[in-house]
């Protein structure tokens, strides 16, 4: 299959003669089941773009609402969606430059409210997948703040603080019980999270949390700008090493009790790595993400009961990588006999665990902009894609500092921009990836 791309999203509707645009965050409506009508936002300057992907058309987006900020200056990086807890409408909460969140209602097209606590720059919000009212954000000024959506908490919505140690990005557990957050010094916490609400919950007392319950400074050499939970385990990247590492931390496991905030480890006395779970940590696979040395580049990871987990992240110029890491998990070196040819072997079959297929991509080029698309395919759109053999460069995990190639890459022909961020539709049917140049690059299988 040979793709072909579109553009860009112009900002001619906005009257502005050029993109200049960096979209930096993209997130899909989490609310919905999987297959049913994927709704993303989109965020850049002071954009947010809420659009969903058109399968029977020929080019790929359609914007169903268009937001611009006030403030010529609002820098936006971060979006995370939420609902309205009355009337069930969609929420998208938007944060950048400005030490402010705005919540906006994607279907009345109003400002919902305005949070204000943080004393610098939000670089980070991430709503936890147990409850739709508690927001989480990470900012420059060093805290991490919990918020109460609720309507009843509007006096006070702050309702907790990780205090001293917090960071610019964040990711909760899937339990909603643990934070993950890193930042610009070079360090990846993990903190337990009491029951919220607590009881200091709707008062003008906020909770405090001093100490993660997990630190440490050796996984990565700089500024860490993207981490996010894979079950216990933990992928994380930071600026210049063009890597993401899969690691665990020793003795954690999210099935016992969230240790007490007494148990978290001070740092009186200084430690690479300081835990409350009895160990150390354990690097377990590296994946090499090549030209991607940029702060403020992140990756996604699809996970979704009874399917399997794909990791992507796109790179400088105009590529993005693909892994699957069920793939992983499964591959052995016979099944690279698969693709022996047939006079070297009495199975000239290719086992359907083996099977490649095709991946491609469709970039958008105005506020109609429509992907082809093929459900048979791994991935299908407009750009050309690159098959890899199967290989142990590419499968083999037993070396946790052997960096495994992308399964699958992907580039977007015709202009040449860096990737910001990506994100999954629930089902995995849908993929963007935004960056440099107002892109939004649409994928579809």
């Amino acid at each position: 299959m040979r793709p072909r791309a579109n553009y860009y999203v112009p900002l001619k509707s906005l009257g502005q003669k050029t993109v200049t645009t960096i979209f930096y965050d993209v997130q899909a409506y989490p609310y919905t089941p999987p297959g049913v009508d994927p709704v993303f936002a989109v965020v850049g300057n002071c954009d947010t773009i809420i659009c969903r992907p058109l399968k029977e058309k020929s080019n790929g987006i359609e914007v169903i609402r268009w937001f611009r900020d006030s403030d010529p200056d609002a820098s936006l990086n971060s979006c995370a969606w939420t609902q309205d807890l009355e009337t069930g409408d969609p929420l998208i909460c938007v944060s950048g430059k400005s030490p402010k969140i705005k919540v906006l209602n994607v279907r009345t097209g109003e400002l919902v409210k305005t949070l204000i606590g943080h004393g610098q720059d939000i670089q980070d919000l991430t709503v936890s997948p147990i409850s739709p009212s508690i927001l989480a954000s990470a900012s420059m000024d060093h805290s991490i703040r919990l918020w109460n959506l609720d309507p009843s908490q509007s006096s006070h919505p702050c309702m907790l603080i990780c205090a001293g140690e917090g960071h610019k990005e964040g990711a909760f557990h899937h339990t909603g019980r643990y934070l993950l957050s890193g930042g610009l010094d070079c360090i990846v916490n993990l903190w337990g999270l009491p029951g919220l609400p607590d009881q200091n919950s709707g008062t003008d007392k906020v909770t405090l949390l001093h100490y993660p319950h997990f630190s440490t400074s050796a996984v990565h050499s700089n500024f860490v700008d993207c981490v996010a939970f894979h079950n216990d385990l933990i992928l994380s990247k930071c600026a210049m090493e063009c890597k993401i590492v899969l690691w665990r931390i020793e003795g954690f496991d999210s099935s016992t009790p969230v240790p007490t905030p007494d148990a978290a480890p001070s740092t009186h006395v200084f430690r690479e790595t300081r835990s409350a779970f009895g160990g150390r940590y354990q690097r377990l696979l590296q994946f090499e993400t090549v030209d991607t040395t940029p702060f403020y580049m992140r990756f996604s990871l699809f996970s979704q009961p009874f399917k399997a987990p794909i990791l992507v992240i796109g790179n400088e110029k105009s590529k993005v990588f693909f892994w699957d890491l069920q793939r992983l998990e499964t591959w052995s070196e016979k099944d690279d006999v698969f693709r022996i040819p047939a006079k070297k072997s009495n199975n000239s079959k290719q086992s359907s665990i083996s099977r490649q297929r095709e991946l491609s991509v469709a970039s958008t080029t105005s506020s109609s902009v429509h992907p082809a698309s093929n459900d048979s395919q791994l991935l299908s759109s407009s750009a050309t894609s690159r098959e890899f053999p199967r290989s142990r460069e590419r499968y083999g995990v037993e070396d946790p500092f052997k960096e495994i190639k992308p399964h699958k890459s992907v580039t977007v022909p015709k202009i040449e921009f860096a990737a910001r961020g990506a994100a999954w539709s629930v089902g995995g049917e849908w993929l963007l990836v935004v960056g440099d140049q107002g892109m939004i690059a649409v994928f579809h299988r």
